[in-house]
């Protein structure tokens, strides 16, 4: 693993398997989307969809969970875009590989972009992908690669536990 940092910035490698595709289940995008929520509004022309109270949303192996959301699809293929969580706490959750490695990310404010596979975490973020951790005001996680970059955007610093690589050992 390799780790770059700077007074305020870190960015590191997330563990590496063998090819990008193994960040995230290939199926998830491709399943049907089912959405709870106390409340919803659609408006179809702008393609936006609005949730509020206790909202899960789960598709595939996708899990958010949050206090509000805003969906935003394309409004000529109604092709899913991303979405905006806000809660104290936001949840994302995902099952990164057939193994069942999961990946779980915290925050108050949660940006999902699904065209790029961008997940930014916004106010006391919290990130964990296997055993590793980290914390930090502002997170930005590359879900098709594994990477991310963490800053201290107001008060506190970032704060990481990496798990050492375990090898094999020779007999």
């Amino acid at each position: 693993m390799k780790f770059q940092s700077n007074k305020h910035f870190i960015a590191w490698g997330l563990l590496s398997l063998t090819s990008s595709a193994a960040y995230s289940l290939p199926t998830d995008l491709s399943q049907p989307i089912n959405i709870e929520a106390d409340k919803a509004a659609f408006d179809q022309k702008e393609g936006t969809a609005n949730y509020s109270g206790n909202v899960v949303v789960i598709q595939g192996s996708i899990r958010i969970e949050a206090q509000s959301l805003t969906i935003n699809t394309n409004p000529e293929t109604g092709e899913f875009e991303s979405l905006a969580a806000k809660g104290t706490p936001s949840l994302f959750t995902q099952q990164l590989n057939e193994a069942g490695d999961q990946m779980k990310a915290t925050g108050n404010t949660l940006n999902y972009n699904v065209a790029n596979g961008q997940l930014e975490i916004h106010k006391n973020g919290y990130l964990q992908r296997g055993e590793d951790e980290i914390s930090a005001d502002f997170i930005h996680y590359l879900l098709n690669n594994g990477t991310f970059n963490a800053e201290n955007r107001g008060s506190g610093r970032v704060n990481m536990t990496l798990q050492p690589v375990q090898s094999e050992q020779a007999n």
